[in-house]
């Protein structure tokens, strides 16, 4: 086959009409189990606790546990990418608001070290 009559079948058929191989299924289970890994390894910077006592990476832990279990199941590969793709991006979102949150924190706490500096001062 040449190159334009690969492309021309490829836009030719539909997405939902693509056979997905068994290389490509490999490949979305490694990358599923590669978020997994980052979400467990992002959740340790949540050791905070709630108005229950239980650590916020406790709680992001048996959530993505349990988002896992329940996503295995499903057979669409281009569902499970979608999935592993807002995963990704809510995990990102989360950990740059995080960062802002900690840089206030550490802004705010510079000022308050300043201002009580200068009022020993006086």
């Amino acid at each position: 086959m040449n190159q334009k009559s690969i492309l021309s079948h490829i836009f030719d058929n539909p997405f939902n009409k693509l056979k997905v191989g068994a290389a490509a299924k490999k490949t979305q289970n490694k990358e599923a189990l590669r978020l997994y890994r980052d979400i467990l390894k992002f959740s340790i910077e949540f050791d905070w606790a709630n108005k229950n006592g239980e650590t916020w990476r406790d709680i992001i832990r048996k959530s993505a546990r349990k988002e896992f279990e329940i996503a295995k199941n499903e057979s669409d590969p281009f569902m499970v990418m979608r999935m592993i793709m807002t995963s990704r991006e809510a995990m990102q979102k989360t950990r740059e608001k995080l960062n802002e949150e900690y840089f206030k924190l550490n802004t705010t706490l510079s000022e308050r070290t300043k201002t009580d500096e200068q009022n020993k001062i006086q």
